[in-house]
């Protein structure tokens, strides 16, 4: 399922699939806009179907709530509201529009690739690991942002190669780019979220 979201200031496509057998994509993922921020957040919730999907869907009604706070703060949020719960991998991105600033925050295999207008990619390493209540570590970067920049986010269940990141930097916006992963999706059997973001 391909859904395209348009903010003021970003514009986002996104695809999920399902594994085959299950009712329920064990993904979620969530977008906010704000005058002061953009907020992109993806959950993968430790194996597939509905049970991984009540866990990742927890974890972002739990982003929404807390949107507005530091990184810490939300990874926090989202740790505790896990406990009991399969638990999630998950990644954030923040962008503050006053400071021109990326905010990343992740702990587990959610893959995270950033590219400027120029076509400069920066791919932060995600921290081992998953929320599930126990005490975690988790990683935090800052990147600074310009009009132009784009990002791609996605679960485990698909590979960004080096052929797709050059899809990604030449197809000029997410909807058309978007549509290059949905088909590659086809030949894989998992859960799978791919979300492309283009800043204005």
């Amino acid at each position: 399922m391909i859904e395209n979201k348009t903010h003021s200031k970003v514009e986002i496509a996104a695809f999920q699939q399902k594994k085959s057998g299950t009712n329920q994509c064990g993904d979620d993922y969530v977008t906010i806009e704000t005058e002061a921020c953009f907020l992109c957040a993806l959950a993968d919730g430790l194996g597939s179907g509905e049970g991984a999907y009540h866990s990742a869907s927890i974890a972002m009604d739990t982003v929404r709530k807390h949107y507005d706070q530091d990184m810490d703060v939300i990874l926090d949020k989202c740790n505790r509201a896990l406990l009991h719960e399969r638990g999630v991998v998950l990644t954030i991105l923040k962008v503050v529009f006053d400071t021109n600033e990326i905010i990343y925050g992740n702990i587990g295999n959610i893959e995270t690739y950033l590219f400027s207008e120029e076509g400069d990619m920066k791919r932060p390493i995600p921290a081992p690991g998953y929320l599930s209540g126990r005490k975690f570590k988790y990683r935090k970067l800052s990147y600074s942002m310009s009009q132009g920049t784009h990002f791609v986010m996605h679960s485990d269940g698909i590979k960004f190669t080096r052929s797709d990141q050059q899809s990604v930097q030449h197809m000029g916006c997410p909807r058309t780019a978007i549509k290059h992963f949905a088909e590659k999706a086809q030949r894989q059997n998992d859960d799978i979220t791919v979300i492309i973001g283009y800043i204005t």
